[in-house]
């Protein structure tokens, strides 16, 4: 039995990533107005979410990201996007110190990246089994029967 699963009316759009990422160039002083991530990045990101959640078990084939949960999505995108970028700071990661001066680095942060990013793995592991579950449950129930009918404790 085929399992049909409907399409989003609002598929999740990279507009949508960078608004809960907060990516806006009037929100990256640092960055000088710069996006942190391009728009090839969120939709390979996008793409790698779809890729791992058809490979979890029980295993699916959904065709496109419109037929993912767009909160699910998002939660996954962003940990792909918040890992990358976690390792592009630790490869770059310099600490330096000139006289009496404390300090300074440069890209810092790449353990509270890591730590965004398994939350949000976290969050995506569990949604994404759920729904998996639920949809497998829900294609079993409809396709097989014994013939016997069912008296239960609510039927007469």
């Amino acid at each position: 039995m085929t399992v049909l699963i409907p399409t989003n009316k609002f598929p999740l759009t990279v507009e949508d990533l960078r608004m809960f990422l907060r990516d806006l160039p009037s929100k990256n002083p640092l960055l000088l107005g710069e996006l942190e991530f391009s728009d090839a990045d969120l939709n390979r990101a996008m793409q790698f979410t779809l890729d791992k959640y058809n490979a979890m078990t029980p295993q699916t084939n959904v065709p496109a990201v419109t037929y993912i949960n767009r909160w699910v999505l998002m939660v996954g995108t962003c940990s792909i996007l918040l890992r990358s970028e976690g390792l592009r700071q630790l490869r770059n990661q310099l600490i330096t110190q000139d006289g009496n001066i404390a300090p300074v680095g440069l890209d810092e942060k790449q353990a509270l990246y890591l730590q965004w990013a398994d939350n949000m793995q976290a969050e995506f592991d569990g949604l994404a089994r759920q729904i998996k579950t639920q949809n497998n449950m829900e294609a079993c129930y409809d396709g097989l029967s014994s013939g016997y009918r069912y008296i239960g404790r609510w039927t007469a």
